[in-house]
């Protein structure tokens, strides 16, 4: 009799807030429509230039200042692979090492440039015939590195790619890191020697070009050319 008066009195408790709850919630009206909630604006497309800031046009010149206008389009089939047309050396390509955009360029035979970059629909398949001839021109191993910030790009023939540091083999990249290095040398004495042996800078072999950039790349990519 007991636990029956308990479940009893247990089970009225239950009811009695059930009953409280539905009647001090207030009553929604028939008509009532929420606000609908504000939507952010859909953020815009990454563009493929902003993916790969290397690619586009160019204007390079070298120690002598003889110019060159290059274009930068990146292979159709591997997207690592970006193609350098427009200087002496050929038409080469470059593999890419470090996100955005610092290349490697492997050794590796030159292709005529394409000296055409606008041809008609009579005149494209000749063009394409001609892009895959090998200029016969070796390339050497170089570094290609385009600095968004200042939109300028640097590009070596001739010096090994360092693996550890890319920006090496050319000194305006290396400016800031210099004077940190000569700061660090004046406050610690311990320090100095081994950033005397770290800041020493390499031979630079080869030829550089630097340039800025003139355009952005277009959507359309350029098919890259097979060697044999």
């Amino acid at each position: 009799m007991k636990k029956r008066s308990l479940l009893t009195f247990i089970l009225a408790i239950a009811i009695t807030l059930a009953t409280f709850a539905q009647t001090s919630t207030p009553e929604v009206p028939r008509n009532y429509k929420p606000q609908p909630k504000e939507l952010l604006p859909m953020p815009d497309s990454i563009t493929e230039n902003e993916i790969f800031p290397v690619l586009g046009a160019f204007d390079l010149t070298d120690p002598k200042g003889t110019a060159s206008h290059v274009t930068i389009t990146r292979d159709s089939e591997n997207k690592g692979i970006v193609w350098v047309n427009g200087l002496p050396q050929g038409k080469f390509k470059a593999l890419i090492k470090d996100a955005p955009a610092t290349y490697k360029i492997p050794a590796q035979k030159a292709l005529a440039n394409d000296d055409a970059m606008e041809t008609t629909e009579e005149d494209a398949a000749t063009t394409k015939t001609k892009s895959k001839v090998v200029s016969g021109r070796s390339i050497q191993e170089g570094t290609l590195i385009f600095d968004k910030d200042a939109n300028t790009l640097y590009l070596n023939i001739g010096n090994k790619y360092n693996e550890e540091q890319p920006a090496a083999v050319f000194p305006e990249l290396n400016a800031t890191a210099e004077d940190a290095a000569a700061v660090a040398e004046v406050t610690d004495d311990t320090a100095k020697k081994s950033q005397k042996a770290t800041a020493k800078k390499p031979a630079i072999k080869g030829i550089t070009y630097t340039g800025t950039k003139t355009d952005i790349a277009t959507s359309a990519m350029e098919v890259a050319p097979a060697q044999n």
